[in-house]
């Protein structure tokens, strides 16, 4: 679904914040910034300030990636490009009416529906993201969702923050996952602690995957959103599913930018091990948008020609893989908007086997699965 839930999201704000913190060759055509969460303002989060080697080498610049290919390119622009819907209405009533149903949530799946919208309240969004965790322990989204808000410095530390390190749990939990330790590896250069760091990220890139579970938020929206309400079109739900679940600022973003990316933090040892991660990422992340992150981290860490030549080969991959996903899925989009009934109903039902496909597989094995 092209316009309402672009799989560059995420890669924008680490885009954003790669391009301020490095040099002008570090932006990439992703278009404006996506909207801030419903209700919020932007949330700043100071960097740490470790204590920094004597010497070092200067950063290295990432290369541009290559020129995209016109129909890829195209992709990119029509990804970008905002479109007025039909049921702006609709969704507008629909959002003041869950904000207060969800005042009193009863069931996990409506806690973690409840922290989204309590974007501007971090006590709580831990709190209901919590009762989900606690209600569903299976769930991995709800794990790292709450993992997530408790990256979130408070004074004092939420209790249920405080209680659990909810993001050393996360790792433990997911043991497979190395996005877990890219945010433990950010602590402990926050503590000043490069050594740990450094181990982090080396553990985070022999990771077989890395997933921040944003498929399975779409998933999680939809699953909600298709039952409520039998009064409002079944495209609209759809429609505001895919945007709610793309309203997601994840802390590896800032994680990333900190430790691989911001100068005058860093030294050889985690340069190079986030040289390493970001090609694990690159090549094994569950979504593009981590794909595409790994893929720029791992060339602005690149020592030499040859790994500088490798990386950017790697940058063009990751860029045109996701690009062609967007070309390749079905334009649900303008089927929403359709003023035929029986066309909104076709896009609403192949939106829902697309969104328990990537919610199944991930993004990226569901996106090869559908041109197999």
């Amino acid at each position: 679904m092209r316009a309402p839930y672009p799989s560059f999201v995420p890669t924008v704000l680490f885009a954003l914040a790669l391009a301020a913190a490095s040099s002008p060759v570090a932006a990439q055509p992703f278009g404006d910034a996506p909207p801030q969460p419903h209700g919020g303002a932007s949330r700043v989060v100071p960097p740490p300030s470790p204590a920094a080697p004597a010497s070092r080498e200067p950063q290295r610049e990432a290369s541009p990636p290559a020129t995209l290919s016109p129909d890829v390119a195209a992709a990119i622009s029509a990804a970008d490009r905002s479109r007025p819907s039909r049921w702006q209405a609709a969704k507008d009533a629909l959002d003041a009416a869950l904000r207060l149903h969800l005042l009193a949530p009863s069931t996990p799946r409506e806690h973690w529906l409840a922290g989204h919208f309590d974007a501007t309240d971090i006590a709580d969004r831990v709190a209901n993201l919590a009762a989900a965790r606690v209600a569903a322990p299976g769930n991995r989204l709800y794990l790292a969702s709450l993992a997530d808000a408790c990256m979130q410095p408070t004074r004092p530390q939420l209790d249920a923050c405080a209680a659990v390190d909810r993001v050393a749990d996360w790792a433990t939990r997911d043991r497979d996952n190395g996005v877990p330790m890219i945010l433990l590896a950010y602590r402990a250069l926050a503590r000043r602690d490069p050594d740990s760091a450094v181990a982090n990220l080396e553990e985070a890139a022999g990771a077989p995957r890395f997933d921040d579970y944003w498929s399975s938020a779409e998933a999680e929206w939809w699953g909600y959103l298709k039952r409520y309400s039998s009064d409002l079109d079944p495209a609209a739900k759809a429609e505001a599913a895919s945007a709610w679940a793309s309203e997601r600022d994840p802390e590896w973003t800032t994680a990333l930018r900190v430790l691989c990316v911001d100068p005058g933090g860093t030294n050889a040892k985690i340069r190079a091990a986030c040289a390493r991660l970001g090609t694990a990422m690159a090549e094994r992340a569950a979504t593009f948008a981590l794909r595409r992150a790994g893929a720029r981290i791992a060339a602005v860490n690149a020592d030499g020609s040859a790994a500088r030549a490798a990386a950017d080969a790697l940058q063009a991959r990751a860029l045109e893989a996701s690009a062609r996903c967007a070309a390749n899925e079905p334009d649900f989009a303008s089927d929403f908007e359709s003023p035929d009934r029986a066309v909104r109903a076709r896009a609403v039902a192949a939106y829902d086997r697309w969104v328990t496909l990537r919610a199944d597989l991930g993004e990226v094995a569901a996106c090869a699965k559908s041109r197999g």
